[in-house]
């Protein structure tokens, strides 16, 4: 059964790789269903959150739970209209002091805009 297991898992993976849209775990399980209709839909999301939680890929809150198969850090913008996600390069920003106590490790940014599919509508 772990022959199929890793099987399952460098389908999803692959499948992940190759969607640049950051999708949810529903968007992935349709691309995998498409190509490889016995992998069912818990295995994906059950696959996808072990990796996520494993730090192989990103899991994005964003009201929506979203992947990304990138972890070079990175930054996010997510358009206001469409929801659309796509990868902000990093830029350094000043390391903000915490009074709570926490040492600060890492950061999230996830910028708010408008995709260039949305501005073009809304002219």
């Amino acid at each position: 059964m772990e022959e199929r297991n890793t099987l399952q898992k460098e389908i999803i993976y692959r499948t992940l790789r190759e969607m640049s849209c950051h999708p949810t775990a529903g968007m992935v399980y349709e691309q995998v269903h498409l190509r490889h209709p016995a992998v069912s839909r818990s295995t994906v999301f059950r696959v996808l959150s072990r990796m996520a939680d494993e730090g192989k890929i990103l899991r994005l809150e964003l009201g929506e739970i979203h992947y990304d198969a990138q972890t070079a850090p990175h930054d996010h913008v997510r358009c206001r209209v469409c929801g659309a996600v796509a990868d902000v390069s990093r830029t350094e920003l000043p390391r903000p002091g915490c009074d709570a106590g926490f040492l600060l490790e890492d950061r999230t940014v996830i910028y708010s805009g408008v995709c260039p599919a949305c501005r073009e509508k809304l002219q």
